[in-house]
């Protein structure tokens, strides 16, 4: 009896532990064409928010336009396919794919990025720049370019 029920929780365990990567992979954010943003002027405002997101902060320009700073991560073009992989695989491993899929998931979701968006007065693209980059925890490298002991 023992037996049946520790089967059972380890059953139970390893259904409810699927899917961590599946649903990581499917939420990712959409790759940002940033070359694109910055040779694009003249785009509306709301095709930069569709690439970027909310702004984190807007203030209006002397003359009647706005700057804004987003802050999005990278993203990823071939996500939803990643997802589908890691489905199948979880289905065939029991779940034991989660130990790889996990932890390549998270750093798939690319660096974090600050940029500046300057519109004019019609809410039409101006200027974009990207202003800074967060590199992922794993890949954080030091002044001296050796890589960073965690």
């Amino acid at each position: 009896m023992t037996a049946l029920r520790l089967s059972l929780l380890v059953l139970l365990m390893v259904f409810f532990a699927q899917g961590c990567s599946v649903y990581t992979a499917f939420t990712h954010p959409s790759k940002v064409d940033i070359e694109g943003l910055e040779n694009m002027k003249g785009v509306n405002r709301a095709t930069v928010m569709n690439q970027c997101g909310v702004p984190i902060s807007s203030s209006k320009n002397s003359d009647g336009g706005r700057t804004e700073i987003y802050k999005f991560y990278e993203g990823s073009s071939w996500a939803k396919g990643r997802g589908a992989f890691h489905l199948a695989a979880d289905i065939f491993t029991l779940a034991l794919w989660e130990i790889i899929a996990w932890p390549s998931e998270l750093a798939a979701r690319g660096d974090q990025l600050t940029a500046e968006a300057v519109y004019d007065n019609d809410d039409n693209l101006v200027s974009f720049k990207v202003l800074g980059r967060k590199p992922k925890e794993l890949e954080r490298v030091h002044q001296s370019g050796e890589a960073a002991e965690f």
